[in-house]
């Protein structure tokens, strides 16, 4: 172990050592450019390690922050919650992990008017409040009591959750799409560039008492998900032989996704079925996962089919759920739509935040990773404009189970009428950014373990 007393800055401190992890813990207050203090952290960093950040949320001394801290000290300098960081992260497309670990502040003596209790509310003001007239600073602390919890015990306490930020340095990024990736959107490729699945698989066969790794694929569509996991993940050599297992309603969507097998993956069974009538082994699976697949299961019928999920999977097993949030464009568009053309009526898309809801009320552990992305389509290229609104948004994506049956409320709408429309047109514009839509997509990539 050693200490450096240098400041850690872009150009004040470079190090040929690089480091497993590398800790932020409640230091990027300070920083004038605060995500150049995560990318230094970030170049610190072995591949394969981690930069975590532990940082205060907005609740609790915050709040008192935004009130008092400006009067108090003359700036807001230090005003910087783990929201802002969560935005900068998502701005600059970076991956990470996030947690919400809840946390209490003891500020007893600081109600007592102890001198110590003085030296909390300074170190949370930044700034020493003893030199504060006694009207500001009694304002101040009339705002720790307002905040604080009195137990029965005499001991007070202010409601201070935390928030972690888990920032990985991936084996590999893939930084441009491979010409061989003829897929119409980006989606599949985000996905397979920014989580570390050569790790992933890695540590699943390392945990394995097999000499092989069992996957079912959920809901696998026409294998497109498939085929960009073979384009860009080169898994190790040590990983001998996956049996994959494929499940979808559509006969014929497993028979183009069968074409897209391809070494060290080796043809599983074929369940033409939906997932909620599927007869599977239970604790059979090192690995599972569906990706853009559970839009249309119906939101009733979640926590049947998410514990069916954990039950398939081994003791050491992981699934993994990839799913458009409500603010991606995916998930907006139709509930846009439905208000607009269908007067309300009409059922929404089940989302990210409808799978984590369920989850946590099955009490599935999981973890979430956000990938925030956009789709560029330029204003004058009509055919991929419409194939993306109409077909990657409605019919590609949020088919019904039966494959001859596509989407009742919307299939037969033109994109004359879509972009005609007063109200859909200003929803449109405002994705408009010098003659190109930028279509949001933010995907929650869940991760979660057998019960």
């Amino acid at each position: 172990m050693s200490v450096r007393d240098e400041y850690f800055e872009p150009g004040r401190f470079e190090s040929e050592q690089k480091y497993d992890l590398v800790l932020l813990t409640h230091v990027l207050y300070y920083f004038d450019e605060p995500y150049q203090a995560i990318q230094s952290a970030l170049k610190q960093t072995k591949v394969g390690g981690q930069v975590v950040i532990v940082h205060q949320t907005a609740t609790g001394i915050p709040q008192i922050q935004r009130e008092f801290m400006l009067e108090a000290k003359g700036n807001q300098n230090e005003m910087f919650t783990a929201e802002d960081i969560r935005n900068l992260l998502d701005t600059q497309s970076h991956p990470h992990q996030y947690y919400h670990v809840d946390a209490r502040l003891d500020v007893t003596e600081c109600l007592q008017g102890l001198e110590t209790g003085v030296k909390i509310m300074s170190f949370c003001m930044e700034c020493d409040l003893r030199q504060l007239q006694e009207v500001k600073f009694a304002k101040i602390l009339q705002a720790f009591w307002r905040l604080a919890e009195i137990e029965e015990s005499g001991k007070a306490f202010i409601n201070e959750p935390i928030g972690v930020f888990v920032l990985p340095v991936p084996s590999v990024t893939v930084e441009q799409r491979s010409p061989e990736d003829k897929d119409p959107v980006i989606d599949y490729w985000q996905l397979a560039q920014r989580f570390d699945w050569l790790g992933t698989f890695l540590s699943q066969y390392h945990q394995s008492k097999s000499s092989s790794l069992r996957l079912l694929d959920v809901a696998c569509r026409t294998g497109r998900w498939l085929q960009a996991f073979s384009q860009y993940i080169q898994l190790d050599e040590e990983i001998g032989n996956i049996v994959y297992d494929s499940l979808d309603p559509s006969g014929s969507s497993i028979a183009q996704a069968r074409q897209k097998i391809h070494l060290p993956l080796q043809q599983g069974n074929q369940y033409i079925s939906t997932i909620q009538s599927a007869n599977l082994e239970i604790n059979a699976y090192d690995l599972l996962w569906s990706m853009h697949g559970f839009y249309m299961i119906p939101r009733q019928d979640l926590a049947v089919v998410l514990k069916k999920c954990a039950s398939l999977l081994k003791d050491t097993g992981v699934g993994f759920i990839a799913l458009a949030t409500r603010k991606s464009f995916y998930v907006d568009f139709y509930e846009q739509y439905l208000q607009i053309f269908k007067e309300g009526k009409g059922e929404g898309f089940t989302s990210a935040e409808d799978v984590i809801e369920s989850l946590d009320e099955c009490g599935i552990q999981h973890q979430v990773h956000r990938i925030f992305y956009e789709e560029p389509i330029k204003a004058d290229d009509y055919a991929a404009l419409e194939h993306y609104i109409k077909h990657e948004a409605t019919v590609n994506y949020f088919n019904k189970d039966k494959e001859t049956e596509q989407l009742s409320e919307s299939h037969e709408i033109t994109l004359e009428e879509l972009l005609s429309h007063p109200k859909m047109e200003r929803y449109l514009n405002s994705l408009l950014r010098n003659s190109v839509y930028y279509f949001p997509e933010e995907v929650f990539l869940i991760s979660f373990n057998a019960n």
